[in-house]
């Protein structure tokens, strides 16, 4: 799990098997966050969003996320390839359209950042804190990239949940943000099954 800036193991020890849909093999072991491991990511979320991201001038928030965007470009071939194997779908779509498109939502939202109060006139726009976030299986990394790049563009943090059949995209995309180095770090990742969903929604803190 990536939690605070660190990779961190899941305080209970548990982990299960992401298995590829085409070969039904074995890809990796992925830690299951507990109940416990989820508080300390919303905790961690909401440091960082009281202490610096929060406040940061909208154009420094820019900054980083059309980082983000760059990052992804530059990793697009591992992407896809991760994509597809996990996901199980061919590597042209994987490869032309979903890391593509990921990688157009940051630089659209990097855009639109320091825009806001133009997209809603008469309105102050503020961010709200820290979001939970719950990614679905079958476009991992651009439904990650929809909820991730707006939150970030408007000042909130994030702590996300990705689907427990698709998560390796979003390890990925957790060590992209790692070498992003947003000050401090945005990205608290937890990952599990379906219960784990459940307590992302019930917990305090967002």
């Amino acid at each position: 799990m990536f939690i605070d800036g660190k990779w961190q193991k899941p305080s209970g020890g548990k982990y299960f098997d992401t298995i590829s849909p085409g070969t039904e093999e074995k890809l990796s072991s992925v830690a299951e966050a507990g109940t416990a491991d989820i508080d300390k990511a919303v905790k961690a979320a909401r440091r960082a969003y009281d202490g610096v991201w929060g406040k940061m001038p909208a154009r420094e928030r820019a900054k980083y996320i059309f980082r983000i965007a760059r990052l992804i470009q530059e990793k697009a071939r591992e992407f896809a390839i991760i994509e597809s194997l996990d996901g199980g779908k061919p590597i042209r779509e994987s490869r032309d359209f979903d890391v593509p498109t990921a990688a157009n939502h940051f630089f659209y939202y990097a855009g639109w950042a320091d825009k806001l109060d133009y997209a809603f006139p008469n309105r102050k726009c503020a961010p709200l804190g820290v979001a939970g976030q719950i990614i679905p299986w079958n476009f991992p990394l651009l439904m990650a990239a929809w909820k991730i790049a707006p939150a970030l563009a408007t000042g909130n943090t994030v702590v996300l949940k990705p689907a427990e059949t698709t998560p390796l995209t979003a390890l990925k995309l957790a060590e992209l943000l790692e070498e992003a180095d947003l000050p401090p770090r945005r990205g608290k990742y937890h990952y599990g099954r379906r219960c784990n969903g459940r307590r992302n929604c019930s917990t305090s803190g967002y």
